[in-house]
């Protein structure tokens, strides 16, 4: 008996850890996750919107032609942004490396472009292991998968 009322207190416990939204550290989520938040950034990231319009459509695309960028984060704090662009007979591929570091208590993520005095901050608005949404200091959105 003290067994089952073990189990059904320590599901009553997992249900209110887990419905707890005054938790949430980013506005659009997650509210709980096991995962680290070095662990969910740490990775590779393709921007597939920025404010609301595809990649390619925020570009200004014509047809045929198809724009990329990856952002890689890893553990140590290196970061990695690449590019590709190619349109019928041509192809072009750029990348820039730099550093990355946590801002205001893991709210905002500070990434540095090395040989350049280029540095800009993010707003982290959802961080989860397959979907990352920031806010630059423009308040443009960009979405990653």
């Amino acid at each position: 008996m003290k067994t089952k009322q073990t189990t059904i207190l320590l599901a009553a416990a997992a249900v209110t850890i887990l419905n707890f939204n005054s938790c949430k550290k980013y506005d659009e989520g997650p509210s709980f996750s096991l995962i680290s938040k070095k662990g969910r950034l740490t990775g590779e990231w393709e921007v597939v919107k920025i404010d609301g319009q595809s990649y390619n459509s925020y570009n200004g695309a014509d047809p045929g032609t198809n724009y990329e960028m990856f952002w890689e984060f890893e553990s140590d704090g290196d970061f990695k942004m690449t590019m590709n662009y190619s349109y019928p007979g041509y192809s072009y591929s750029d990348s820039y490396k730099g550093e990355w570091e946590w801002e205001n208590d893991k709210e905002e993520i500070e990434i540095k472009i090395d040989n350049s005095n280029y540095s800009i901050d993010f707003e982290i608005l959802k961080l989860t292991n397959k979907e990352l949404i920031l806010e630059d200091n423009y308040g443009q959105e960009w979405e990653f998968e």
